[in-house]
């Protein structure tokens, strides 16, 4: 544990909804003075929290809140004292030190906006959830769950040591015991038909052995399972007997085989859960006190939350996608205008070390040719010389829009003798 200006700091921290590393640090001062200067319920939001998470949150850094009705006397206008932010060092503290700060991802009005929007839809969804009278047979059932209910109940065909079937790339992703088969393709019949009322529709995908619910255009994977109680297995007599029988056997006879025993027994339970999403993702389990099927309402509410969530992670990606590829575009355009500046810049060296040969050359030709003069020794071969030099300098010449015939010919083909 570290200590700065005699205040604790705890760098292994994990409050509240904890972001990446590049989210803005909130201190102790800074989250006081926000929930001394207004609701926690509207500070909350700005965090994409709950009420109660923000006020744990305040809890773990020892910041005190407003009483129950404070905001109202405010409100009312009556001036209210507050309660002043505590020391961390002291008398009378808590001997768990609290920490300086916290990471929290502050939301933009269009994510504070979204994420209302998301509650408002899952309350209008267990509302109409609530309105879908649940069956406690399986009448008419949903065709998908019709065709799991055929399919997993063979009486072959499970080789599960656990005691589990599942045949999640043919029909509903279901993993429970025998004895508990009925109850899951009730429970999922019920939701089902809970789930259509609100046009989210339902199915199988073989590829990937999924079941999955599309929610207004966002893919929610849905399972049922059971929970399977392990114990260790005790070895029975007959498999004593076998396991003495293979070592008493002949060496050399291979007809008899080490016996298969179980390392573990399993046990149903009958306790189920369902879990929808991944990552982020959401799961209902039986409990001693309500079961899935008092609770198939609220299970479509916060699937419609999940929903939003995932979209909102999916429209994330989405950007980080996004800029990704527009930051790659915008590499790729800078290194081919850098890459063909270099070419022009090589093209400018090579034209201006051109043109300097071309009339270093000239210059010599007259040079020579006023020696030659002086000595009247122009003779047509130096007559020849001097111009084929003048054609290879005008040649060398960017500035002069001629070709030399022999130098800017193509390149030569070495002939084959195959």
């Amino acid at each position: 544990m570290a200590v700065k200006s005699g205040i604790y700091l705890n760098p292994s921290l994990q409050l509240g909804k904890i972001m990446s590393k590049n989210d803005p640090v909130i201190d102790r001062e800074k989250l006081y003075e926000e929930v001394w200067s207004e609701p926690v319920n509207t500070v909350a939001k700005r965090y994409g929290l709950s009420d109660v998470g923000l006020a744990k949150i305040c809890k773990k850094l020892v910041i005190p809140l407003p009483s129950r009705g404070y905001w109202a006397k405010v409100y009312a206008g009556k001036k209210m004292k507050r309660v002043p932010l505590p020391k961390l060092i002291g008398d009378g503290l808590p001997k768990s030190p609290a920490p300086l700060a916290v990471k929290l991802s502050v939301l933009s009005t269009e994510e504070q906006e979204a994420r209302a929007s998301a509650k408002l839809k899952a309350s209008n969804a267990r509302k109409t959830a609530q309105s879908v009278v649940q069956s406690n047979d399986l009448i008419d059932p949903h065709p998908l769950v019709a065709a799991a209910k055929k399919r997993l109940q063979r009486n072959n065909g499970w080789s599960n040591e656990k005691g589990l079937r599942s045949a999640p790339d043919e029909v509903l992703d279901i993993e429970v015991t025998e004895s508990s088969l009925d109850r899951a393709l009730l429970i999922m019949d019920n939701l089902s038909k809970k789930l259509n009322a609100l046009s989210v529709t339902m199915k199988v995908v073989p590829t990937s052995k999924q079941t999955v619910l599309d929610v207004e255009g966002t893919i929610v994977e849905l399972k049922i399972s059971e929970y399977v109680r392990r114990t260790n297995h005790e070895e029975t007599p007959d498999e004593t007997k076998a396991r003495e029988r293979y070592w008493n056997r002949n060496r050399w006879d291979s007809s008899i085989s080490y016996p298969k025993i179980p390392r573990y027994d399993y046990h149903p339970t009958g306790i189920m859960t369902i879990h929808a999403g991944h990552w982020p993702e959401r799961n209902w389990k039986d409990t001693d006190r309500t079961s899935l099927e008092d609770r198939l309402d609220e299970v479509v509410a916060d699937i419609f939350v999940l929903a939003a969530k995932i979209k909102e992670k999916n429209d994330e990606e989405a950007r980080r996608v996004e800029r990704r590829r527009t930051a790659e575009e915008r590499y790729a355009f800078l290194s081919s205008r850098l890459e063909n500046e270099r070419k022009l810049i090589n093209q400018l060296e090579a034209d201006a070390a051109n043109w300097e040969r071309a009339n270093r050359i000239r210059s010599y030709v007259a040079a020579f040719e006023r020696e030659v003069f002086r000595d009247n020794d122009l003779t047509p071969e130096l007559k020849d010389w001097l111009a084929w030099a003048r054609a290879k300098a005008n040649g060398l010449d960017p500035l002069v829009l001629v070709s030399d015939p022999i130098l800017d010919a193509p390149e030569l083909k070495r002939p084959s003798y195959w």
